[in-house]
């Protein structure tokens, strides 16, 4: 993709300007050279979303200047955050007998976000008699909230206790668990 600017047609100067104003989006950038420019920089209208970098040459008699602003794919400026949380379980006594753990990754920005791990534990005293195999999933609740948990049962002789455990984080990096 390229596009230029003839000093000789126009009293703009991309340089100039660059120094002086804040252009922060490849949109803005495109927006201002398409103003100043003879010729369209951006013939094609392909998508803005996944630009990685981009460049324009500034054709002078004596030389080729290029201005090139190097950036990341929108999906590449997703925040990302890790949390977990933790649940014991007591016997009728008070005692405790298990806690299970719920951890995960989440990658998130404005109207989405993903687990991207997940992962806990089922850990006992060393006196319990309760023993499990959790297990982990990870998915959206919705666009905007996605979940790690940690599920099973544990047993004891011929008690049974179901657990659950859901970490979730939304799209603008808040956790919650239950």
């Amino acid at each position: 993709m390229g596009g230029w600017i003839n000093p000789q047609k126009t009293d703009f100067s991309l340089i100039n300007y660059l120094e002086t104003h804040e252009v922060t989006t490849y949109e803005e950038f495109i927006e201002i050279i398409e103003q100043h420019s003879p010729k369209s920089v951006n013939e094609e209208k392909e998508s803005l979303d996944d630009i990685a970098y981009f460049h324009i040459d500034i054709d002078y008699e004596d030389r080729v200047v290029s201005v090139v602003t190097m950036g990341e794919a929108s999906y590449d400026r997703s925040q990302g955050a890790s949390n977990s949380a933790s649940k014991k379980y007591y016997n009728d006594l008070g005692v405790l007998i298990f806690t299970i753990t719920v951890s995960g990754s989440f990658k998130y920005s404005s109207g989405t976000c993903t687990a991207t791990s997940n992962g806990g534990s089922y850990t006992k005293p060393f006196y319990s008699t309760w023993s499990s195999t959790p297990v982990f999933s990870k998915g959206n609740i919705s666009t905007s909230k996605a979940y790690a948990r940690t599920r099973g049962t544990a047993t004891s002789g011929s008690n049974t206790k179901t657990y659950s455990l859901t970490l979730t984080c939304d799209d603008s990096g808040n956790f919650s668990s239950y």
